[in-house]
């Protein structure tokens, strides 16, 4: 059965009972799933994957920018990492979606959730850290459309991989791990998920 935005309310409803019983989880990230399930259909990253992002906005230097805010559980991971003085800029293409992440986020002066395509990033950027997940991440040419958004050694972080697989089976990981300007490695995060990080050389 599809929800408003047409992913499966099985595989939503999957991914949301992996932060049941996860005491770790910030203040911040918990509430904002709380709020997830009171709707119908929510996209939302794995806990593994915020942990990844939290850990790596704390360690960035404070400006970061997320490429697809879904319903901003990924979005409090980061902002949850971010240092002090550090700002987030989240863009999601779905004005519903945004509207709803904004209410989240309402009063957190360091979290900007913007309406719009990805390349809204743009306006705000440089980045030391972005998190491309409604971004472009899959066609030939999205290495060099993502360059200008990160400062020198800016980090681009990319999830939704499924392990096991290599660059001579995936053309995604090949445009990432094959790419002579890029520097990238795969990393496992669960049994069932890996990202991608690159940093332009």
């Amino acid at each position: 059965m599809a929800g408003r935005f047409g992913r499966g309310l099985d595989l939503t409803r999957e991914a949301l009972s992996r932060y049941d019983g996860n005491a770790g989880l910030p203040s911040l990230v918990r509430r904002v799933v709380t709020a997830t399930r009171d709707e119908p259909d929510v996209l939302v990253c794995l806990p593994e994957v915020g942990r990844l992002l939290q850990l790596l906005a704390a360690g960035s230097g404070g400006r970061v920018a997320e490429l697809g805010t879904g319903w901003g559980v990924g979005t409090a991971r980061l902002a949850s990492g971010l240092p002090v003085g550090g700002a987030l800029v989240t863009i999601e293409i779905d004005p519903e979606r945004a509207a709803w992440s904004a209410q989240q986020f309402a009063g957190d002066d360091r979290v900007q959730v913007i309406a719009g395509d990805w390349t809204a990033a743009e306006e705000a950027g440089p980045y030391d850290l972005v998190f491309n997940d409604g971004g472009p991440k899959r066609e030939p040419d999205a290495p060099s459309r993502l360059k200008p958004l990160l400062r020198k050694g800016g980090l681009v972080v990319l999830d939704d991989f499924t392990p096991g697989r290599t660059t001579a089976d995936d053309p995604v990981r090949r445009i990432w791990l094959e790419n002579s300007d890029w520097l990238g490695v795969e990393l496992q995060v669960a049994a069932d998920a890996a990202v991608i990080l690159a940093v332009a050389r």
